[in-house]
């Protein structure tokens, strides 16, 4: 399920009310910076407040739950999303170790990848652990969905070319042709459908002096005309929840500030809220540390969050892996 994350509403109903209560509670236990372990100070507190007001103990991203006798019930409306850029020039060897870290995290369930048309071996190490990938042929085999088969069932996809490529005749920083694919599950426990989107913008798209702004390259300009292609797929994505994954390649933080009318946020604005937009990120790591930049979106409809069937619970990073990017994990309440 970026970028995140119509109108106001008054009287809530009663659901909607009870997600942003627990939001509040849960919230500060999810946001935090990547250690690659989740640190304790503050925590058990915040999960005693969420257990004594709800019953419920729901362990935060990336922990196992407490061993406890009758301490853990499961909250199955919960999902984890996380978006990974497995950096290309990586070896099998260095993109399996990192996989199979991040999907052996507890509560993550369905991860969108980017960079990874080599790594159809990492992908197969993952199926015993009990997880299911789907990829495309041709260009948009860099991109891939995985998910926890506990949880999800498949249901369809399909792929889209959303720009064409730049080769080093029409530009300086060449790429492949890009695209967005589309992943439909079925949720176990409700039945209901989710759609997860996933795609990798273009690089050197930001101009890294005046973050927000765009560069002069070819790159940019395809990646503007990515982003509007991208709307339609939203508008068309089946189930009663979408939410997105990718790399951007455009700073959150300085794409808020900035505002440019094409740039991911607004352009992206009538069909999807990032996590970012939501939960802000003030104790999160960068995304992306050789240039500080918050690169890595999870997204959700607009739509969804408008009528409280999604709401953003949390959000934190994984640190020390190989790749060049930080994994970024989103808990998410499904209604």
């Amino acid at each position: 399920m970026g970028s995140a994350v119509r109108g106001r509403w008054a009287g809530p109903p009663p659901l909607l009310v009870l997600a942003t209560v627990l939001a509040f509670v849960i919230a500060p236990v999810f946001s935090r910076t990547d250690t690659g372990h989740a640190s304790q100070g503050g925590e058990a507190e915040a999960q005693a407040s969420l257990t004594s007001a709800s019953s419920v103990e729901v362990p935060p991203i990336g922990e196992k739950p407490p061993t406890r006798s009758g301490a853990v019930i499961e909250r199955r409306d919960l999902i984890g999303v996380a978006t990974m850029n497995q950096f290309r020039q990586l070896s099998v060897a260095q993109a399996r170790r990192d996989a199979l870290f991040l999907t052996s995290r507890a509560g993550i369930d369905v991860v969108g990848w980017q960079e990874s048309q080599r790594f159809g071996p990492v992908f197969a190490a993952l199926r015993p652990r009990g997880w299911s990938t789907r990829r495309f042929p041709n260009g948009a085999k860099e991109l891939a969905i995985s998910w926890r088969r506990s949880e999800f069932e498949y249901m369809s996809s399909s792929s889209r070319l959303v720009a064409y490529g730049v080769d080093q005749v029409t530009g300086l920083y060449p790429f492949g042709h890009r695209y967005i694919i589309r992943v439909t599950l079925r949720h176990r426990e409700t039945g209901r459908e989710l759609s997860v989107i996933n795609t990798h913008l273009p690089q050197k798209i930001e101009n890294l002096d005046r973050p927000g702004r765009w560069t002069t390259t070819s790159n940019a300009a395809r990646a503007r005309f990515q982003l509007e292609r991208m709307t339609r797929e939203w508008r068309s994505a089946p189930g009663r929840w979408v939410i997105g994954t990718g790399d951007y390649n455009f700073d959150a933080r300085a794409d808020a500030r900035i505002g440019l009318r094409r740039a991911p946020a607004k352009a992206l604005g009538s069909v999807a809220t990032s996590s970012y937009a939501v939960l802000g990120g003030r104790r999160l790591s960068p995304t992306h540390p050789p240039t500080g930049r918050y690169v890595d979106y999870v997204h959700a409809a607009k739509s969804d969050l408008r009528a409280g069937h999604v709401t953003f619970l949390g959000q934190r990073t994984f640190g020390g892996l190989n790749s060049d990017h930080r994994p970024l994990v989103v808990r998410l309440a499904l209604r």
